[in-house]
């Protein structure tokens, strides 16, 4: 092709076709403009089209990790409901003495309070697209700043459940230490909720009886007349119940981007 041009230049000089010639180049250099434009034009097309591609994969993929994170929210809600009907058990027990409280009621409502869920969300693709720098090429900016605010809100629930987990340690754990624990065996064990469950502690507490012959039953009517227990249980419900609206307006925050990202991607 390039031999072909060069033959009609060669042929317009020969001829002294000053003109037609300058017509013939113009026209020349037009053809390589548009053919440079073209060029771009596509290389540009196919780097949107990969683009595209990506930010519809990445969103495929947090549509998973939405999904996880839904489902530990659920987990973290019956946790913690679970832990609210067994603190408010114990607070109508300590006001209403004449209900009366066994040790094995006692163990029952208050073995689930020894424990204390974990903060998880389930970030990684998020975590990776954010710092490989794949979000400036993303097109739809208004979800993924709803995305990135999802992501930043999630401290709230961290921030709680870490103060939940201090308050355990500094005031529930120091309080129960003033009390036999006797009534601690597989059968307190049933309301334990926790992830990865504890079967293998209780066989060990199961497999060492005590032979101390406590006198349980007047111990623990005066534990519970402590004004520290009804200020801990108060406490622990204050935080609970806290807990439970952070969760519930995440749940709905989950679910919301959910949609959002399945509209955009079926767009």
């Amino acid at each position: 092709m390039i031999s072909f041009f060069r033959k009609i230049r060669q042929s317009l000089l020969s001829q002294n076709r000053v003109t037609r010639y300058l017509v013939y180049a113009l026209g020349e250099i037009l053809l390589v403009t548009i053919g440079i434009l073209i060029a771009l034009q596509f290389n540009t097309w196919k780097e949107e089209r990969r683009n595209q591609v990506s930010e519809q994969t990445f969103y495929q993929t947090i549509l998973d990790d939405l999904e996880n994170d839904q489902k530990k929210l659920e987990q973290l809600s019956e946790f913690y409901e679970s832990r609210i009907d067994n603190l408010t058990w114990l607070l109508a027990h300590v006001r209403n003495p004449s209900l009366g409280v066994s040790p094995a009621e006692f163990g029952i409502h208050t073995e689930p309070l020894y424990y204390n869920e974990s903060a998880i969300s389930f970030d990684a693709t998020y975590e990776a697209a954010k710092s490989g720098g794949a979000f400036e090429n993303f097109s739809n900016k208004e979800l993924l700043k709803k995305l990135v605010e999802y992501y930043s809100n999630f401290k709230q629930i961290d921030d709680i459940l870490t103060s939940s987990l201090r308050f355990l340690e500094s005031s529930f754990e120091p309080l129960m230490a003033s009390v036999p624990n006797d009534f601690l065996n597989s059968a307190t064990s049933g309301q334990v909720i926790t992830s990865e469950g504890n079967k293998g502690f209780y066989s060990l507490l199961d497999s060492v009886p005590d032979q101390r012959k406590l006198a349980s039953q007047k111990e623990l009517d005066a534990f519970l007349q402590k004004t520290e227990f009804e200020s801990y249980l108060i406490g622990d419900l204050g935080r609970s119940f806290n807990m439970t609206n952070e969760l519930e307006l995440r749940s709905a925050r989950t679910k919301s981007l959910q949609e959002e990202i399945k509209s955009f991607i079926h767009d």
